[in-house]
């Protein structure tokens, strides 16, 4: 792998980024300052006043102030939001690419929706980025190879596993290694970008046949069932075929799961989502 190549496909972490992580690394974060440095884009302070005012909070009154939101989010989770956000509005700098993210957005939700009802106790945030950026490689390498947009057109029906094969084979790595690598360049949890790492491998990483933590486990057999429903409720710009149960069935086993509760759940979750 030619990691100065990876160097100029993944974009740098922007310095309104860089200087809220600063702050926050102090032994007594300025909470003003990063207020003021969220306040001063318009995304990241719609994005933090949404967040506190989604029903999973379930607030009577609507919070409207930026220091009001930090001292009810937590820092920590400040962070993991004000980090998704700019990455995301970075990596559609690379081009119109509104159905690759609007598939994105309905895995990310659906991969919560899936945690909730299966009780399953993980980190919502990190469910959530990997449900977002599990394939944020994508657009990365459609901005650095000129072919690489019609090489998936041209390859509808290939799986996860033939399909990082065949980009291995063509541009000497593949989106699931980009992917992963700016995870870990932009400071995601480990876990999180092993996950994106290791989706080739899916079967043998919940079968134990690949040594990984346990939360990579978790987050990779809920998104392989959100993509699963997500992929049944609308057409979208795929990189791989519908997956059927039997494909579904290492995931299910990991998380304790028969096809019967499988099937009333996904058929409830595609009914929430119309």
């Amino acid at each position: 792998m030619n990691d100065s190549r990876f160097n100029s496909l993944i974009p740098p972490q922007p310095e309104v980024l860089v200087e809220i992580a600063r702050l926050l690394k102090a032994e007594n974060p300025d909470l003003a300052r990063i207020a003021t440095l969220i306040k001063s884009d318009v995304a990241l302070y719609s994005v933090v006043l949404k967040s506190i005012n989604s029903p999973y909070y379930g607030l009577r009154v609507s919070v409207t102030s930026i220091e009001h939101a930090i001292s009810l989010l937590g820092l920590d989770q400040i962070y993991n939001l004000v980090r998704l956000t700019i990455l995301r509005n970075t990596l559609k700098k690379t081009g119109r690419m509104e159905r690759f993210w609007d598939t994105a957005k309905d895995v990310s939700q659906l991969s919560l929706n899936v945690a909730g009802k299966l009780r399953l106790q993980l980190n919502k945030d990190d469910v959530y980025t990997l449900g977002m950026l599990h394939d944020c490689g994508l657009p990365l390498m459609v901005q650095a190879f000129s072919g690489f947009r019609e090489f998936l057109q041209s390859s509808p029906n290939f799986n996860v596993t033939e399909l990082d094969k065949q980009e291995r084979e063509s541009f000497g790595f593949s989106h699931y290694q980009v992917g992963a690598r700016m995870a870990e360049r932009w400071n995601l949890p480990q876990h999180v970008a092993d996950a994106i790492r290791l989706q080739p491998q899916m079967d043998e990483v919940l079968s134990d046949k690949v040594d990984t933590g346990e939360k990579t486990r978790h987050l990779l057999a809920v998104l392989a069932l959100a993509q699963d429903i997500s992929s049944e409720y609308r057409y979208y710009w795929r990189i791989q075929p519908a997956q059927q149960l039997e494909q579904l069935q290492p995931a299910l086993r990991f998380l304790s799961t028969t096809d019967y509760d499988y099937l009333t759940l996904k058929e409830r979750l595609i009914e929430e989502m119309a």
